[in-house]
């Protein structure tokens, strides 16, 4: 073992978190633009969904907030939705709200 080095790893990495919320966002923006424009960006918001899915499984893994699960629980729960309804609108809303709050809320203190 050489001097000054740990044996612990840190797996966490945070800008998983980071890239995750900023897919999130530009796929709620280019839903939000279809839905006001009445365009049709299906194939590459489809794609878009299914990058931001795993970005999202990439967050909660690596840079895990409880929060974080809401985001995946929405994601997971999209493809029950139809597109240009409530509900969907709704939910994308719901999965925001994740990233949000693993921004604003403390994490939980597993050191207890």
């Amino acid at each position: 073992m050489c001097v000054g080095t740990s044996t612990s790893f840190d797996w966490t990495l945070p800008w998983t978190l980071h890239l995750g919320a900023a897919l999130y966002a530009i796929n709620l923006a280019v839903g939000l633009s279809a839905q006001v424009l009445h365009a049709s960006f299906g194939a590459f918001h489809h794609w878009l969904y299914a990058v931001v899915f795993a970005a999202a499984v990439a967050a909660t893994v690596f840079a895990f907030h409880p929060a974080l699960l809401l985001t995946f629980a929405s994601l997971a729960a999209m493809p029950k939705t139809k597109p240009r309804t409530t509900k969907h609108s709704a939910l994308a809303a719901v999965g925001a709200l994740g990233y949000v709050g693993a921004y604003l809320l403390p994490a939980l203190d597993s050191t207890i």
